[in-house]
């Protein structure tokens, strides 16, 4: 699944992420569940009208749930899921980012909603036993970003880096590992493991060694 997402495309995604995370910062905006990706989007991040529809058919094409394993151990797992949409859409007006339905109540008339459009959402999954757990990523880099802006924007990046191969994949478990560890007070509650060496991390994480064996 991951050699079927272009590099350009993959890099579409980082970069509509940490726009969207950023706006969320600078507006002071919940930013709880909105997509991360809308047509506006991609436009103003230069994206031409050729490629944008590429981008939409082949998430059409690859269907509307995309899942990736990234974390197992005994009986936990979690998953970087995907998932595409037609739906209304919320943006900011006069800008290109999007909201969800509890930010767009917030900005009133700021909020612009247009129907049947593409939406491209992205969620960590995860399940343990009985309990499960979802939360959009958007959110996560809300809440990561003004703890540490420079990790932050170092470890997107660092992905995009690794998406054109322009870095070794060591680096991209550095920023991970950091990552880990500024977050371990509350991981702890959540993992019954917490990865603290690259050895840890490409046992635990499917998709990383899938990101390695590319390289």
């Amino acid at each position: 699944m991951i050699k079927q997402l272009p590099p350009l495309f993959a890099e579409a995604i980082i970069n509509s992420i940490r726009e969207v995370y950023l706006k969320c910062t600078d507006l002071d905006l919940r930013c709880t569940d909105p997509p991360c990706v809308i047509t506006p989007l991609l436009r103003c991040l230069g994206y031409n009208e050729y490629q944008i529809r590429r981008f939409w058919s082949l998430f059409e094409n690859l269907g509307s749930n995309i899942s990736f394993e990234i974390y197992h151990y005994s009986s936990a797992r979690f998953n970087l899921s995907l998932s595409y949409r037609k739906e209304t859409i919320m943006h900011l007006k006069g800008g290109c980012i999007p909201l969800d339905e509890l930010d767009c109540q917030r900005l009133g008339s700021q909020c612009i909603k247009t129907p049947h459009s593409h939406a491209l959402y992205m969620y960590i999954e995860g399940r343990m036993g009985n309990t499960s757990i979802r939360v959009n990523v958007v959110r996560v880099l809300r809440l990561l970003y003004p703890r540490n802006p420079k990790l932050t924007d170092e470890l997107m990046e660092t992905l995009i880096n690794i998406i054109w191969r322009r870095t070794s994949i060591l680096e991209l478990y550095d920023k991970v590992l950091e990552a880990l560890r500024m977050g371990s007070n509350i991981l702890r509650f959540i993992l019954p493991f917490i990865p603290t060496t690259p050895k840890d991390l490409l046992e635990l994480s499917p998709i990383l060694r899938k990101i390695a064996d590319l390289k």
